[in-house]
């Protein structure tokens, strides 16, 4: 175990080559030690080739990591990763919106033709093209996406983190060995997109499923739509203050949300069909299923209508999440799932866009923190950091250690309590971890979120400002 915690703190990324229990067997004084070698490197690394991490570790003072302390002022907002003004967008503004980027990653974007592209869709395109970055966008609830500048390797090494989780998670080969062969990977949604699931997706397709022929997408044909997710977000708000009416939208914007209402309309045929269609070509076949709960509850209660039980092979495996979005659910609602999919192995993760490596649920419901992403919990009045022991509340922050061509380290808008720092977990895992009551501090706060940072807060839009101007936008 000693030379774990040696190869960790030396290298995160020897995180894809070990067993992945064993990531949960340091101890916290190792898992420490990990934490601040490694928010030293990072910091060491990429202050000189980030922009805004070093606009902002100048603006704040920071010269070096000496105590883990010292990363909390240099913690974005999460609103740093959408700071380009939304006109970048509207007006087809890409030269500037690829500036912008530019700032925020390590990887030289200055060489990126974006001449005549009129679509955020058919940005990302170009950018895949012409570099190994595969950002990924959030779904943009106000209209502005955040754009987190990961790469290609990020995504492939994320599924090997994936698959560790499923073999290992309950024991050293508790679950299936997801690369011991083709593995069929099914997902009821759109076969391409941008967005963390749909770039996750594509990876899973090529190290999991190998082949197109051994996967089932909802739309295999189709893309989850950077447009349409940020048209969404700017028609909400337009409604929210009166201004619907004003809204600018290109010929190929309108043309591709006609697409996209009448592809929405045929959604529930459209799930019925793919669960036969699951039947027909992996009926009784161990599979890879990805599937939010409530997708699979509205499928098993139509199943039940139809007597169809059992659809999959019984050393199958699940990753879910997402809830029911205030849904009132039946008690039985997981037996009712489990009787139609065939098997009971769930594997649950709390984490965001902005994070490599998930934590995943244990059986206590608690979800632990990766011994390769250092947690922060931040007072939510002085962004100040509360002290790393006993149980404590408040704003989750964090440093991915694995984020290797942009800083990963940033402020959410999530309230958690965490504990691990003292006692173990009653799964007995020791090392932080997070309980399942999570919040938004919007809802708690009534829509309004003001995230409030450690050291000199104006520090912060100063460095989001600098992104703008130097990317020539108004």
């Amino acid at each position: 175990m000693n030379d774990l915690h040696a190869r960790l703190g030396q290298s995160p990324e020897a995180i894809y080559d070990i067993r992945f229990h064993q990531c949960f067997d340091l101890s916290v004084d190792q898992i420490q030690d990990i934490h601040l070698e490694g928010a030293r490197r990072r910091f060491e690394t990429l202050r000189g080739s980030v922009r805004a991490l070093e606009k902002l570790a100048a603006e704040q003072g920071v010269e070096r990591i000496d105590t883990l302390d010292d990363v909390v002022p240099l913690l974005f907002k999460d609103t740093v990763y959408k700071s380009y003004p939304l006109s970048f967008l509207e007006r087809g503004r890409f030269d500037a919106l690829t500036r912008w980027l530019d700032g925020l990653t390590s990887i030289d974007l200055s060489g990126v033709d974006v001449a005549g592209i009129e679509l955020v869709d058919d940005w990302i395109d170009r950018l895949d093209e012409a570099t190994e970055l595969r950002i990924a966008h959030t779904s943009g609830t106000s209209g502005k996406l955040s754009i987190i500048p990961r790469t290609r390797q990020h995504w492939l090494d994320q599924v090997r983190l994936t698959a560790g989780c499923v073999r290992d998670w309950h024991g050293p080969d508790s679950g299936p060995d997801l690369f011991a062969g083709a593995t069929p990977y099914i997902r009821p949604s759109e076969r391409y997109g941008a967005s963390a699931q749909h770039r996750a997706a594509e990876a899973m397709v090529e190290l999991v499923a190998v082949s197109e022929e051994n996967t089932l997408f909802l739309y295999p044909d189709d893309r989850f739509s950077a447009d349409m997710a940020s048209l969404a977000g700017r028609i909400r708000t337009a409604e929210s203050r009166g201004e619907a009416g004003k809204l600018e939208l290109s010929p190929a914007l309108l043309a591709r949300r006609e697409e996209f209402a009448k592809r929405n309309a045929r959604r529930p045929d459209a799930t019925r069909h793919f669960f036969e269609e699951a039947r027909r070509r992996f009926g009784g076949r161990d599979v890879l299923l990805h599937a939010i709960w409530v997708t699979l509850l509205d499928a098993a209660e139509d199943a039940q209508k139809q007597g169809i039980h059992n659809l999959f092979g019984p050393n199958s495996a699940l990753t879910t999440g997402g809830g029911f979005k205030g849904r009132t659910v039946p008690p039985d609602w997981r037996e009712q799932i489990v009787d139609f999919i065939g098997f009971d192995n769930a594997y649950e993760y709390y984490g965001m866009t902005e994070m490599i490596s998930n934590a995943p649920r244990c059986r206590e419901g608690n979800y632990h923190v990766s011994p390769v992403t250092v947690p922060f919990l931040l007072d939510p009045d002085s962004g100040k950091a509360l002290p790393r022991r006993g149980t404590q509340t408040g704003r989750f922050a964090f440093l991915d250690l694995l984020a290797d061509n942009y800083w990963g380290g940033l402020v959410t808008g999530d309230q958690v309590t965490m504990g691990g720092w003292d006692d173990s977990c009653a799964c007995g895992r020791p090392g932080p971890y997070v309980h399942p009551d999570i919040r938004r501090f919007s809802e708690i706060e009534g829509g309004d979120d003001k995230i409030d940072c450690a050291g000199a807060p104006e520090a912060h839009n100063r460095a989001m400002e600098y992104l703008v101007e130097s990317s020539g936008g108004e």
